[in-house]
């Protein structure tokens, strides 16, 4: 979930022994780049919770320390806004109602606002789309994540940025992005034509993206730093 997308970056992984970032789009990545520490690389792994669970399992094929889900992410609670961090105390997949909760050391060491990271099905577009589900914020991906994890007994955590608010309506993506997330500009220009309306939601991804990657790549870099 976020308000920008990118393309795939190629596959990435921790140092050995180290902490694995894994985020969905270039448009993340190119931010958590920025902080990286003892030779970890995020790698940005795709759209979505099937996505996700491959990325996971490439990053866990020489174990990590720990794995991260780390990237953008839409309110679920009215009171956050743009550049928020959320650090998930558990996070639960829409699809299936399973729990999956974060490791205690790497909760502690994190940033931002506790509480519920909804894992959603679909990309959470509206205030409706919102409404319907139960926690602090939403995105696509990290249930995918925090179930490799758990299977590989691997301590997770993910934290998020928030790109979108209550409040905001995204863009169709759909329409917009290819299947890696990267943005169509004949599609966008056709689709801003016949939607005008559109026009509004997607001027403001760029600086909603900006404000995010930059507290998801300072809250990142806080929560290295304090794991040492």
């Amino acid at each position: 979930m976020g308000a920008a997308a990118g393309e795939r970056a190629p596959a990435s992984r921790a140092a050995p022994g180290g902490i694995a970032l894994l985020c969905a789009v270039n448009a993340e990545r190119r931010w958590l780049a920025r902080v990286c520490r003892g030779g970890a690389e995020p790698l940005a792994g795709g759209i979505g919770a099937a996505a996700a669970g491959r990325a996971a399992e490439r990053l866990l094929a020489d174990p990590p320390e720990a794995l991260l889900s780390v990237g953008f992410c839409g309110a679920l609670d009215p009171r956050l806004r743009v550049g928020d961090l959320v650090a998930a105390e558990c996070v639960v997949e829409e699809a299936s109602g399973e729990v999956f909760a974060a490791d205690p050391r790497l909760l502690a060491a994190a940033p931002g606002r506790r509480g519920t990271l909804v894992t959603a099905r679909h990309l959470v577009r509206t205030p409706a789309d919102r409404a319907r589900l139960d926690g602090l914020a939403c995105d696509l991906e990290s249930a995918a994540a925090a179930r490799v994890a758990a299977g590989a007994g691997i301590p997770f955590l993910a934290l998020r940025a928030v790109s979108d608010e209550t409040r905001h309506i995204l863009p169709d993506f759909d329409r917009l992005t290819d299947a890696a997330g990267r943005l169509r500009p004949w599609a966008a220009l056709r689709h801003v034509v016949i939607r005008p309306w559109e026009l509004a939601r997607l001027l403001r991804l760029w600086p909603a993206s900006r404000r995010a990657g930059r507290a998801l790549a300072a809250g990142v870099d806080d929560l290295l730093a304090r794991l040492g």
